[in-house]
């Protein structure tokens, strides 16, 4: 089993226990923030976690930032799931037989895709994959059916037009205009070597190109009609077909710009239209556990839905600092517990993520008169001036403050880089 600690690249093992320990969780994708949230909240419960990642796919100097956290028990390098997607599952597979573990909670999509076919290989190994049923996540992980059931339902949605080939662009130009987005249906497939993000276009000429790059690479499109509203969303916990829990919240910026990873955020109490479709959507579905349902409001402020994340979302960290410790009631729901119900929330809690800030700093360059763009004196003045506004950031604990150090050793390393070039 490759760890961390036998290539030495971790200075400090939390824990001492015997190489054949089990595991009350382990965590996949430790890259993403939300995982590193997920470990603190169970770490402080007493559980024993382990945190996993494909390494090779993120940063040449690790260790992650989550690697270095006092909850991390045991640091597990995974194979790349881009590069062999089966070596990757059968890494986890060994992983369990050695260190009997309870849970596997997955935050991102590709090994969500990875571990659907296997949940049952893994539950006769005494272990439950802590993701909502295969059908479900069938429906959350593509956008078309999405908006199908979305369009059963009366939810509104943006404008959209199925691309099969570059002559149909005409029909999403004389329906809506420029500009608009394309979307691939799905992010991330098992035969894709990585992640497919929407992409604006302005003209003819930039959505021609995007078509054609989008269709060489194997995806299926989507043309929709952007909105400049504000991003709202709603995280909702559903066990036995009931809400047991939610969070709303808005996205102040994303990186990229245009509905990327999640940068500034803040919780907000959920808007009536926004939380009503989003519960009917999510039911629908069938959801068992843990979901997040994003809108955008158009120039009306009508509320249209973006997507479905049937996984851990980029504001987890928001949601437990505002009262809902969703890592806690999905530990709950795989391991048969009663699961808490929470009534009431703090909103107006703001977090971010400081080096999502610099990459939407970097980003917005040159950006200005495109969609979420903003002049470059603009976008200056908003980054700084959220110092004076904003308390929390993810990565820092003051009870864990290795992971933060780790974050900005990172961030200094890619600036230096950066300044190379």
């Amino acid at each position: 089993m490759d760890t961390l600690a036998s290539r030495g690249m971790v200075q400090r093992v939390p824990d001492q226990a015997p190489d054949n320990a089990g595991y009350d969780i382990l965590i996949l994708d430790a890259e993403h923030k939300q995982s590193l949230a997920a470990a603190r909240s169970l770490g402080r419960a007493g559980l024993r976690v382990a945190m996993g990642e494909s390494l090779a796919l993120y940063r040449e100097n690790p260790p992650l930032p989550a690697f270095c956290s006092r909850y991390c028990a045991r640091a597990v390098v995974l194979p790349s799931h881009a590069d062999d997607i089966n070596a990757y599952v059968a890494e986890i597979f060994d992983f369990v037989r050695e260190h009997p573990t309870s849970v596997i909670l997955p935050a991102g999509d590709a090994s969500c895709l990875a571990l659907m076919p296997h949940r049952r290989q893994f539950a006769e190994l005494g272990c439950v994959v802590a993701l909502p049923g295969n059908a479900a996540l069938e429906i959350a992980l593509d956008k078309s059916r999405t908006l199908a059931l979305a369009s059963e339902l009366g939810i509104a949605y943006p404008r959209s037009v199925p691309i099969t080939m570059v002559e149909q662009l005409s029909v999403a130009i004389a329906d809506f205009g420029f500009p608009f987005v394309l979307k691939p249906t799905v992010s991330w497939t098992a035969e894709r070597r990585e992640r497919v993000l929407p992409v604006e276009v302005i003209d003819k000429d930039e959505a021609t190109e995007a078509v054609r790059d989008l269709l060489m690479g194997g995806a299926t499109v989507i043309a929709q009609q952007w909105l400049p509203g504000r991003r709202e969303g709603v995280t909702l916990f559903i066990a036995n077909g009931e809400v047991m829990a939610s969070c709303g919240h808005v996205e102040h910026r994303t990186t990229p710009p245009l509905g990327g990873a999640s940068v500034m955020r803040e919780s907000i109490q959920t808007p009536p239209d926004v939380y009503d479709a989003a519960v009917r959507l999510a039911l629908a579905i069938g959801i068992e556990g843990l979901c997040e349902v994003e809108f955008r409001r158009d120039v009306q402020g009508h509320p249209q839905l973006m997507e479905v994340n049937a996984r851990m979302p980029g504001a987890l960290d928001t949601a437990i600092r505002s009262g809902v410790d969703f890592p806690m009631l999905i530990w709950q729901l795989a391991t048969g517990l009663p699961v808490n119900r929470v009534g009431k929330y703090r909103a107006g809690v703001r977090t971010r993520w400081l080096h999502g800030e610099l990459r939407w700093l970097r980003d917005n360059n040159g950006r200005a008169g495109r969609p979420d763009g903003v002049s470059r004196a603009r976008g200056i003045w908003t980054f700084l001036a959220e110092f004076a506004r904003t308390r929390h950031y993810d990565y820092v604990d003051l009870h864990d403050l290795e992971p933060a150090m780790a974050e900005m050793r990172y961030t200094a390393a890619v600036i230096s880089k950066s300044f190379r070039k």
